[in-house]
């Protein structure tokens, strides 16, 4: 699976800790090789696809024409509340 972060990815992408930044990339490495990869707990919830960056970060997609479309980044509250409000 093709993997593409959008400009909103790589805009709360900046807004996270530098050591979070690295992190991410790290799972973002991961991913392309084993999307399976048991750290990153890939899945799909709801209408989006969602990865574990660490224990207090995530990251969300979601899956256009056969890739998957990065469009967020950030803490887990964050993401909770993005989901409640899907």
């Amino acid at each position: 699976m093709r993997h593409r972060a959008t400009p909103d990815f790589w805009y709360h992408y900046r807004r996270l800790p530098t050591d979070i930044q690295v992190l991410a990339d790290r799972c973002y490495e991961l991913l392309k090789e084993d999307s399976l990869y048991p750290s990153l707990h890939f899945k799909k919830v709801g209408q989006f696809w969602s990865v574990r960056i660490g224990l207090h970060y995530r990251a969300l997609a979601v899956q256009e024409e056969g890739e998957m479309a990065w469009f967020w980044t950030g803490t887990h509250q964050e993401y909770e509340g993005l989901l409640r409000g899907q």
